[in-house]
């Protein structure tokens, strides 16, 4: 889809026309586009479905198998802890730039690599051992009629869900699976924002590097902002609200529908927003597609002026 197509193309441009100057972060951004890449096609293949009835939250899969979906919901705590990292890059580079070497070290890249890791295992085994959906629940059969009558096909395995008062009795286990879900990406956005909010306080008190690289500093710090912002709105809010929502009894109206849609979007716009807020990139693929159209009109050229018939001898 667009998701991946776009991100190869990013990736085309990151490879293609990073400079020199960004050192190491380059391979930050290449992961990046190459997971997003990744959720793409696991978002194709795995066809995930968000249904909430009342109280009753479910997550299913065409392929209705519970480590399935788990897995495809562990995967999109990833991108969050990535872009910590990012900022930890940004914050480092215009605070302590002697650490920066560190990011070359294997060590430290898997260190850091124990973050996403952690994060997406701990999100899976709640998932798995957390949640219900295994056994006879009336909430599954809830689940399962309103499946059928928005998909047209009523799946009854294959739930992991969080029917919070069922029976009108509260779940403990359930409500702890609630909180450690909400927790997860609260820390995984406070850490975000407060190191960037630390980079950006340090790029504005900066007054010992250069004004070119300066600018360079801010314009990347944008960049990382607003690739943030972009699972931010497309997954840590709509996560947020499924997951809350019919615990407290709230109006759904669309959440449920509208869930997995943004979710399917995330890939797409992360990379259609580096592209644009990349001016080397943006410059180069750019430059790439006036550089064919000479190209192609001198070949029209040549073709019509081939076929023009030549004049005749007159004698």
């Amino acid at each position: 889809g667009a998701g991946v197509a776009l991100n190869c193309l990013l990736l085309y441009a990151i490879r293609r026309f990073t400079k020199t100057s960004l050192g190491t972060y380059k391979q930050l951004l290449t992961i990046f586009a190459a997971f997003d890449v990744y959720l793409t096609v696991l978002h194709a293949a795995v066809k995930p479905r968000v249904v909430i009835v009342g109280t009753t939250f479910g997550v299913v899969c065409a392929l209705e198998n519970r480590r399935v979906i788990s897995f495809y919901c562990a995967c999109f705590t990833v991108p969050f802890t990535l872009m910590s990292i990012h900022f930890l890059y940004r914050f480092w580079s215009i605070r302590h730039p002697n650490l920066i070497a560190l990011f070359s070290s294997k060590k430290f890249a898997a260190f850091l690599a124990a973050f996403p890791i952690v994060g997406f295992t701990v999100w899976y085994l709640l998932c798995i051992y957390a949640l219900t959906g295994e056994g006879v629940e009336a909430g599954k059969t809830l689940l399962s009629l309103e499946s059928a009558r928005r998909f047209g096909k009523e799946i009854r395995e294959g739930w992991i869900m969080m029917d919070y008062w069922e029976e009108d009795s509260f779940h403990l286990r359930l409500f702890l699976a609630m909180l450690s879900f909400d927790a997860i990406m609260i820390v995984s956005f406070s850490v975000a924002s407060t190191l960037g909010g630390l980079t950006f306080y340090y790029i504005k008190k900066a007054d010992t590097i250069s004004m070119q690289a300066l600018n360079m500093q801010l314009k990347l710090f944008i960049a990382v902002c607003a690739q943030t912002f972009v699972p931010l709105v497309f997954v840590y809010i709509p996560y947020f609200c499924a997951i809350n929502f019919p615990f407290f009894r709230l109006p759904i109206f669309l959440v449920d529908e509208l869930c997995m849609l943004l979710t399917s979007c995330f890939p797409a716009w992360d990379a259609i927003i580096m592209i644009i807020l990349m001016k080397d990139y943006r410059e180069g693929l750019v430059g790439l597609v006036r550089k064919k159209k000479p190209a192609l009109m001198e070949t029209t050229w040549k073709t019509t002026t081939s076929m023009m018939p030549m004049p005749s001898n007159v004698s």
